[in-house]
Formats: C-alpha cells, structure tokens, sequence
C-alpha cells in the first residue's frame, strides 16, 4: 500500500531555517529614534537655562570682563615693549626688585640700614636748618627785645664781641620809653622846684625800676640838678660809675627816694661831670627851659656838650609833663646821636 506524505504549513511567527538572521528589524511601537533624542536633549537644556539664567548672565558677564582685560594687557604690553609690571620697572629683578620698592623698612629688619639712613638723613639735615633758622630769629627776636626793654635786661649775651663802641652785648636800659644800648649809663634828672609833688614822685619812681633792671655786668651813676649838682649818694658821692649789682641798686634806691626838689634848673656842671666818666650812654630829663636864674642858658649848654663829648657819648633826652625845653632838648639829641621824647 503506498503511503502519502502531506506537507502541513509552518507556523505563522516563527522563521525557517531559510529565513537570513541579517533581515531588517522593523522598529517595535514606544521606542524613539535620534531625532527624538536631540529633541528631548534640547527641551532639557531650555528648561536648565529659564531655572538657571542668572547664573549664566552672571557667567557670560565675567568672563566678557575677563576678555576684555586680557585684550588690554596684552595691547599695552606690545605697545611699550613690554615694559610692564614684569620688566625693568624696578631697576632689577626678582626679590631685589621689590626690595627697592618696600624700602628701607624691610632692609633695615634685615640689619641693613643704609638705604633708611640716607633717607633719614637729609631730613634730619633740614630739620636742623629749620630748628637753626628758628633759634636764628629767636635771637632776633631776643635783642630786639633788649632794645625794647624799659629796664635794659637786653637779650643775653648777643651776638659778637666788636671793636670800639659796638652793639653787640645786646645789653640796654629804659627810661621813660628812651632806649639805649650799652654797658655804661649815667641818668641826669632835674630836682628844680618846678618838679615838686606827683612830678618828681613819678620821676623817682621810674629811676628806681630802671636802675632795678640792670645786669651786674651794666654800670651806672646818677645826678639829680637844680641850681647845684647833686651826685649820687651825696654827700658822699660815689667816685665814678658802679656795678649793677643787687647791693649798689638797693643803695641807689634808698638815695633816690629820699631826694627832694628845690631851686632852679642848670643841668650844665652835671652834663660836664657826665661826659668825663665817658658812659655809652646818658639820659638827660628835665621839665622846662634851661636857665640859671638870670638868662636863658640853652646855647651855652649845647655849647658845653659840643667842647667835653670828645667821646661821642649818646645823649637821650626826654621834656617831662612841659614843652617849653622841647627846642633845645630835640637839637641835643640830633647832635649827639641820640632820640628825644615828650612824656605827658
């Protein structure tokens, strides 16, 4: 009996073993392809930027600065040949460099010193020329003073040691706004009648403190006048000018303040005796016209003092309280180098 074979058909899904392994795989539905991809990708980066645009303005921003700086540097830096921050600027290189720049601080804390002390110097320099310049003035200023002085003090020692009768001592006296420079005083006041009551109590008392203010290197004398000559501690007059020591002014005081005025007015035999002690200087007060009783006596006077001041003595004259002497006082002090002054 013949036996048939029927072929019976494959089963739908399953490959035969004809069907290549390499045959395209057709995409299976849900899965992307690379465009979709790309697309996600750029939706997450938009969505990072809108949550995070001030930190990338903020990025952008410093870095654009950045840029620009380092465009200007390095122009700046081919423009001057490089002769930046890095080269030459300090007149050497490396730390040496810089040594120049912190200066003498950090060389000194090293022990060196020399570059601060150079520094140092000339400003100690000119700081001593200016302390110099002030004690200059203060000197000045100091014998100024001494001319100014109603007492004479002067200003110390002064400055220089000149021949003849140089100024240099810087000593003085006062009396009644009169100055005179010098060591040697003589002080010729009127005690006429004319000069009794607060007149002569004003005139002792201004005698009193200029004599007071002398130094002990200063000598002095005085002569009160009238129609006589009174010399100083009549009537045991002193033989010749004294020291301003504190003894010989005490003394002078005591006389001066118990002298009385009395008489006329004849400064002449006074002025003589004067001018042979050859003093520096003389101050002559009186409160009127110059007579001896009889006559008018002015010219004889200037006259006087013209043939016996062989030692070009300086005469101060000062008219006290009266103007009728103003005349004759004013031409003795012009012809004896001297100043004159009315006191009221």
């Amino acid at each position: 009996m013949i036996s048939h074979v029927t072929a019976e058909p494959s089963p739908v899904g399953h490959r035969t073993s004809d069907e290549s392994s390499d045959a395209p795989r057709a995409p299976q539905p849900g899965e992307k392809g690379p465009l979709s991809r790309l697309l996600g990708l750029l939706l997450l980066f938009k969505m990072f930027c809108l949550q995070n645009i001030s930190w990338l303005m903020s990025v952008a921003f410093h870095g654009a600065l950045t840029l620009s700086i380092a465009g200007i540097a390095f122009h700046y830096k081919e423009k001057h040949d490089g002769l930046g921050i890095e080269a030459g600027a300090f007149d050497g290189a490396g730390e040496q460099g810089f040594d120049n720049v912190l200066g003498a601080d950090q060389q000194a804390a090293a022990g060196g010193g020399k570059p601060f002390e150079s520094v140092i110097q000339p400003a100690e320099m000119s700081q001593a020329g200016g302390e110099l310049t002030a004690l200059n003035e203060l000197a000045k200023l100091g014998m100024e003073g001494g001319e100014a002085g109603d007492g004479g003090e002067g200003g110390g020692s002064g400055g220089g040691r000149g021949s003849g009768r140089g100024l240099g001592t810087g000593l003085g006296a006062g009396f009644f706004g009169s100055k005179g420079k010098g060591k040697s005083f003589v002080y010729i006041v009127d005690a006429s009648g004319s000069m009794m009551g607060s007149r002569f109590s004003k005139v002792k008392t201004e005698l009193v403190q200029s004599i007071n203010k002398l130094t002990e290197q200063q000598k002095f004398f005085i002569f009160f006048f009238n129609d006589r000559t009174i010399p100083m501690f009549d009537p045991k007059p002193a033989k010749g000018m004294i020291a301003a020591n504190k003894n010989n002014k005490q003394r002078a005081s005591a006389w001066v303040r118990k002298h009385e005025p009395k008489s006329l007015t004849n400064p002449t035999l006074a002025l003589r005796q004067a001018l042979e002690m050859k003093p520096e200087v003389i101050f002559l007060l009186t409160d009127g016209e110059l007579d001896d009783g009889v006559n008018d006596i002015s010219a004889a006077v200037r006259q006087m003092i013209r043939d016996n001041n062989k030692s070009n003595v300086i005469i101060h004259t000062i008219a006290f309280e009266n103007e009728d002497a103003t005349t004759t006082l004013e031409a003795i002090a012009k012809e004896n180098n001297g100043t004159f002054r009315l006191v009221k």
